[in-house]
């Protein structure tokens, strides 16, 4: 019998392994809605407030998951246990999580009724603790539903009737709904040398606006479409049970990524071990959002049509390991002579790390040129380095 595989990407990607899983379960009580609502933004992760049993959580809101509820939730309310399945994380560690159908549930004012959600033990992930979230909204409770996100209004709607909102079919694009939990693919055009088209999962968890399978990378490696400028082993994320996997990838330069109409000029992206390539929140910076699961399209509003996004980088990246700020991928290759993947960074300009602040804000200014970094190296002893923003034009030369 042929397994199915269900995805969440926030912090962590985790491929769940079972037989016959569907959780496209739960309808709303209400038809005809339209509900506009507030919410917070928190470093590229939309809180949204919902209510169970007349209590008020915190919960993100990600396109890219299915629902789920805190371990401390189910305990509350006992739902109805509809199955327990084997995940399998990225560091392929398993584990058994349950299924659960929760009776009521309220987003916005509108409630949803019989929802299948996984239940996970929040408590065991700090990233969990320090957003102080109680689970996630995903695409198997959103379905039957028309979601508009408007980062600078910092509101979203939701309806069953498309004829509610305010939409230009010539913004739009057909999307397919995938799978076990309804996931939502959007095609993309990518544009170098050569020409071609993606198909992503529109994925509201994800921080950045662009990341690319290392899968698809494969298949793209042989048109002209990305300049390569740097390689690095490492690993970038956070998984569900334990450590990722330690692997080579990629950073790459996109010169166009075209998303509906919307034209994105040098973009710098890397590639992952996730098995789709995806778009992520970032996206809401340029306009407002609008998924129509009902009718599968999705619409773009942006603030211009076309953006060239090109700027200096640092040519490394930060991750969690063991409760500690470490180095992920250093994509210089002088730098890598100097530091590499797992050596803990002490201090970031002499402040120390604090790992709830450094989660949930804003650590370094945009404006900050250079980073001086306090290092404790896997082996040796601890010594200071300043590092510095790069152009492309010089990860190239640096690489060629």
């Amino acid at each position: 019998m042929k397994g199915t595989f269900i995805y969440i990407f926030i912090f962590f990607t985790i491929n769940i392994f079972s037989q016959n899983i569907d959780l496209n379960i739960g309808e709303t009580k209400s038809k005809n809605y339209f509900e506009e609502f507030d919410f917070e933004l928190i470093r590229d992760k939309i809180i949204v407030p919902v209510e169970i049993r007349g209590v008020t959580y915190k919960f993100i809101l990600d396109t890219g998951a299915p629902n789920i509820i805190s371990k401390e939730i189910s305990d509350m309310i006992n739902p109805r246990l509809l199955k327990t399945i084997p995940i399998t994380d990225a560091s392929g560690i398993k584990e058994n999580l349950n299924v659960v159908s929760i009776e009521e549930l309220k987003f916005g004012n509108i409630m949803f009724k019989n929802t299948a959600s996984l239940v996970y033990d929040t408590t065991s992930n700090p990233l969990f603790q320090c957003f102080g979230i109680d689970g996630f909204i995903g695409s198997n409770m959103l379905r039957n539903s028309i979601i508009q996100i408007d980062v600078e209004r910092k509101k979203i709607t939701l309806t069953d009737n498309r004829k509610k909102l305010t939409l230009d079919k010539k913004d739009s694009s057909k999307i397919k709904l995938i799978g076990s939990q309804s996931s939502p693919y959007l095609w993309i055009n990518l544009k170098g040398k050569d020409k071609g088209r993606e198909q992503v999962l529109i994925d509201t968890g994800m921080g950045g606006l662009y990341d690319i399978s290392h899968r698809n990378y494969d298949v793209f490696k042989k048109e002209k479409i990305f300049n390569e400028i740097g390689e690095s082993e490492g690993a970038s994320s956070v998984s569900l049970f334990g450590d990722v996997p330690v692997k080579k990838h990629l950073r790459l330069h996109l010169p166009l990524l075209k998303i509906n109409g919307f034209e994105i000029e040098n973009y710098i992206t890397n590639t992952t071990n996730s098995k789709n390539s995806r778009i992520g929140a970032d996206l809401l910076k340029y306009g407002v959002m609008t998924i129509d699961y009902v009718n599968k399209r999705f619409y773009l509003n942006p603030k211009s049509k076309k953006i060239n996004i090109e700027k200096p980088e640092f040519n490394f990246s930060k991750t969690l390991k063991d409760g500690k700020l470490i180095i992920g991928f250093v994509w210089e290759n002088e730098l890598q002579k100097k530091i590499s993947y797992g050596d803990e960074i002490l201090e970031i300009n002499g402040k120390t790390i604090k790992i709830c602040d450094l989660i949930t804000k804003e650590s370094v200014s945009e404006k900050e040129a250079s980073l001086k970094l306090k290092i404790k190296p896997k082996k040796g002893k601890i010594f200071e380095i300043i590092v510095e923003k790069k152009s492309t034009s010089m990860y190239k030369k640096l690489m060629h």
